[in-house]
């Protein structure tokens, strides 16, 4: 056991012990600011009480990183100051989340081709968390290395995976607390179970006791119902597209994706980004107007509604990949903007994607998940899907297809987009 000093009440998983290092990296400001960005962007505009934050999160991923060490690390032989690696790695593996979590990446991404792991990392390496971490002895780099699920010894591939893996602390902690906030049932998941079901196999690869198959086809389940109906619902993608738009036309108004330090990219929250928008004059340019229409449409939730929908499931990763990418999004929505007769700015095509099963970019089938059974007293490997069913089904991608309009165009929209979408296969279809 690592030695605590405070404990912090947590909903979720009761009273979390904190060690010295823990509480000055939690006091600094690049972690206070995570109490200003919601863990779910729009989530609170279907789910009222889905207001929680990214601080509570990490607090939580690093209380269950914690539990998989103990589990773990002895197998490895290895001690409390790789366990103290671990924990810190999970408090801080959203670091780099910028306004509305996932939201802002799209943006980051499209402008720097920068992801919320890559600001990630960047910050623990270049800002004051860098210095906390070297003045306890802990190589902020090491950290950076977990946190990006990087192997560079042989028993990163226990250690990586418990902060960035398969089924790992990040993944059991949301799936539990945004079902509490949301005040739904659908990722409600055996943790405890799960935990102690974990073993170090050959090549210190994650394997899970085959008597856990029931909870581990639940945990498949609960992660494909949450992303059905929270992280995807049709309302909570119609805020996350609006504020998509937002920041979009806010960015080249305000350069939001020029920060150059940390410091500069830690004072982006969801609360200065609406705050300072709300300042911008709408007269300025285009950008500028649609960027101040969108804060007072979101202020009177005067959303964009779904005018045609389509759930696919597909074992094909470059057909999934295919329907994200923008320029085929976009030759979309000019042919439906055509065949409708409503301008093609009044038509967004959203794509959301999602491989069933967590991936495991190390194995040969990175859609398995690694199970041992005792057979006459040896241990031998499996893949979960070779004995569960559940498993088998659910390889795969799952792609939600939406076309949003305003509500004046929605009947148009639909009908045209009824056309345009006519000749996807219907045996790809999941009806739920």
């Amino acid at each position: 056991m690592i030695d605590t000093k405070i404990e912090i009440n947590d909903p979720i998983h009761g009273f979390i012990g904190v060690t010295s290092l823990e509480k000055e990296v939690i006091d600094s400001a690049p972690y206070q600011r995570l109490r200003r960005i919601k863990q779910l962007s729009g989530g609170h505009f279907v789910y009222p009480t889905a207001e929680h934050t990214r601080f509570g999160h990490c607090l939580g991923a690093m209380f269950l990183a914690s539990r998989l060490g103990e589990k773990l690390l002895p197998d490895l032989e290895l001690g409390e100051d790789e366990l103290q690696e671990i924990r810190v790695a999970a408090l801080l593996h959203d670091i780099g989340h910028g306004p509305f979590s996932h939201v802002f990446e799209e943006i980051l991404l499209e402008s720097r081709q920068m992801n919320h792991e890559d600001v990630t990392e960047w910050i623990i390496r270049k800002s004051e968390l860098g210095d906390i971490l070297s003045n306890h002895g802990i190589s902020p780099a090491r950290v950076a290395d977990l946190v990006r699920g990087r192997r560079k010894r042989r028993e990163d591939a226990i250690l990586a995976g418990i902060v960035a893996g398969q089924i790992d602390a990040d993944k059991m902690d949301y799936l539990v607390r945004d079902s509490f906030y949301c005040g739904v049932s659908y990722g409600l998941i055996d943790q405890d179970r799960l935990i102690e079901s974990a073993e170090v196999g050959k090549d210190c690869a994650l394997e899970f006791s085959l008597a856990a198959r029931g909870v581990l086809e639940a945990f498949l389940v609960a992660r494909y119902e949450m992303f059905m109906n929270v992280y995807y619902h049709k309302t909570v993608r119609s805020v996350e597209i609006m504020l998509v738009k937002l920041m979009t036309s806010a960015n080249s108004v305000l350069h939001l994706t020029d920060f150059r330090t940390p410091e500069e990219f830690l004072k982006l929250d969801d609360v200065s980004i609406v705050s300072t928008v709300r300042e911008i004059d709408p007269s300025e340019s285009s950008d500028a107007a649609e960027a101040v229409e969108m804060v007072n449409r979101l202020d009177s939730r005067r959303l964009y509604k779904p005018a045609f929908e389509k759930v696919l499931h597909t074992g094909d990763r470059f057909v999934s990949k295919l329907l994200t990418k923008r320029k085929v999004r976009e030759s979309i929505e000019e042919e439906i903007s055509a065949r409708a007769k409503v301008p093609a700015e009044e038509i967004i095509v959203d794509v959301p994607t999602l491989p069933s099963v967590p991936h495991n970019p190390h194995q040969q089938d990175p859609m398995e998940i690694l199970i041992f059974e005792i057979v006459e007293g040896v241990k031998t490997r499996r893949n979960l899907s070779e004995l569960s069913n559940i498993a088998e089904m659910m390889k795969g991608y799952l792609d939600v297809i939406r076309v949003y309009t305003d509500p004046q165009y929605r009947r148009d929209v639909e009908r045209a987009a009824r056309e345009v979408f006519r000749g996807v296969p219907a045996s790809a279809e999941i009806h739920m």
